[in-house]
């Protein structure tokens, strides 16, 4: 003979029967007004797993970015902690993100070079023309 479980006695928001199984107070773990600490602790460490630790030291991230150094910077930071995160489609596309956020700066970094290098060769040229 099959033996059924006891469903819970309490009703959904939306007004529907619970599905879940009852407890020895006739209610599931959710609805059971005796579990509210049970279920608070439940919530706290369910929240707490969720939670990636920092690994990058956040103190080497310039307050304010105004050079190529502290984009490269902050894109390190980034780089750092978004390694430590669960692997995920959406943690694919952070890599890929921060891939071309490191191709652009070395971009700009480089012709920045090259400016600072054409204008002191025109110095010069000026300097010797006089």
């Amino acid at each position: 003979m099959l033996m059924s479980k006891k469903q819970c006695q309490a009703k959904k928001r939306n007004g529907e029967p619970c599905n879940a199984s009852a407890g020895e107070t006739g209610f599931c773990f959710t609805h059971d007004a005796t579990k509210s600490k049970e279920r608070a602790i439940a919530r706290r460490n369910g929240g707490l797993k969720r939670i990636t630790p920092s690994v990058a030291d956040k103190s080497l991230v310039p307050k304010e970015t105004r050079t190529i150094t502290d984009v490269m910077t902050i894109l390190d930071f980034a780089l750092q902690e978004s390694l430590e995160l669960q692997n995920s489609i959406q943690r694919g596309r952070l890599l890929v993100s921060i891939a071309h956020g490191y191709i652009e700066a070395l971009k700009i970094g480089e012709m920045e070079g090259r400016l600072e290098a054409v204008e002191n060769a025109l110095s010069l040229r000026k300097e010797n023309q006089k």
